[in-house]
């Protein structure tokens, strides 16, 4: 069976590497010295020596030296070698001796027995430290090449943004110009072609305008932007869209990426089923201390559906997670018949 936790994969790593180290212990000194091997002295000891060498490398390493608390990490090692060599002492002269009456290494001299246990619990050390650094190499070097290639991705987003403005871009004064013209002309003819041209001027503006306060918005002007969007297609559909739009909750004095919203109301009447009186669109924005809640919810559409790329979700996700990482929460619930969206995010 595959194992598909990293992390059990990574303690059958270090579980292996251990059973082949001490393998290879083994095998030395029965060829060397001719000793006989003992499964509960040699287990023990082993215990105590993946104690303090995890001890050091995943705790005093990371949470003191790493943070250069010298000092303190000083004296948490002396102890920490205090208490490996006093376990040490318990499991040879009390543990030991009930267990198996073939000790390798008995307690025979004070000397000598503290003398081994301070080398073994040194040399476990050093290889604790080594552990350490040599994982904290890999991990730089790979945060590294991350970073380059999330560099050379913005890069090219970049470069493919410049183009796409460079092919779409337009004088926005001759179109409010224009705009203004023909809501003149309109005007005396038809006040519903004429508020249609309005609301279609105040989008463009909208969506035209430069930013400020590093590229957000006030919370209110998004909402009349959704509020414009959606009277202007009540206006093509004669005021038969079934909307119920609700603001709970106070938007002074809040700011927001601009163009967020929208893009999932949008979705909405691209693929939802809007003239039904039972099923209403909803769309629904709370506000509660700098945390904005923000709802849609339709009945999904059987029959013919606006042709979609799904871009506009994707890159708004993608703006989400760099103007608000780790500070919004998207939760999408495709039902059967229902479709709803529900954005959380920390202003």
């Amino acid at each position: 069976m595959p194992v598909q936790s990293p992390l059990l994969k990574k303690i059958l790593v270090h579980f292996l590497i251990w059973i082949c180290y001490i393998a290879y212990e083994g095998a030395f000194l029965t060829v060397v010295n001719g000793m006989q091997f003992n499964y509960w002295e040699t287990g023990l000891n082993f215990a105590l020596f993946a104690i303090l060498f995890y001890a050091n490398s995943l705790v005093l390493l990371p949470r003191l030296f790493a943070h250069r608390h010298y000092l303190l990490y000083g004296l948490n090692l002396i102890g920490l070698i205090m208490v490996f060599c006093g376990l040490r002492y318990v499991v040879a002269v009390f543990i030991l001796p009930q267990l198996t009456q073939h000790v390798l290494y008995p307690y025979s001299s004070t000397k000598l027995f503290w003398g081994i246990a301070l080398y073994r619990g040194v040399y476990f050390l050093l290889l604790s430290f080594g552990y350490w650094f040599s994982r904290n190499a890999l991990r730089l070097e790979k945060q590294k090449r991350l970073n380059e290639e999330q560099l050379r991705s913005a890069e090219r987003s970049l470069m493919e943004a410049n183009l796409a403005f460079l092919k779409s871009q337009i004088n926005p004064h001759f179109l409010f110009n224009a705009l203004n013209f023909l809501y003149a002309q309109a005007y005396p003819h038809s006040e519903d072609t004429a508020k249609g041209i309005l609301l279609l001027s105040d989008i463009m503006r909208y969506a035209l305008k430069d930013d400020d306060n590093n590229g957000k918005v006030m919370l209110e002007k998004e909402v009349q932007h959704l509020q414009n969007y959606i009277a202007i297609n009540q206006l093509r559909f004669n005021n038969r869209l079934q909307i119920r739009f609700e603001v709970l909750g106070s938007l002074q004095f809040l700011m927001i990426l601009p163009l967020i919203l929208i893009t999932f109301v949008e979705n909405c009447f691209k693929h939802g089923e809007l003239g039904d009186p039972e099923a209403p669109l909803l769309i629904q924005i709370k506000t509660e201390n700098n945390r904005l809640h923000f709802l849609t919810s339709n009945k999904k559409r059987h029959g013919p559906k606006e042709k979609t790329t799904g871009i506009g979700l994707v890159n708004t996700q993608k703006r989400l997670d760099l103007v608000y990482p780790d500070r919004y929460a998207l939760v999408v619930t495709n039902e059967p018949e229902f479709y709803t969206c529900q954005l959380t995010i920390d202003l």
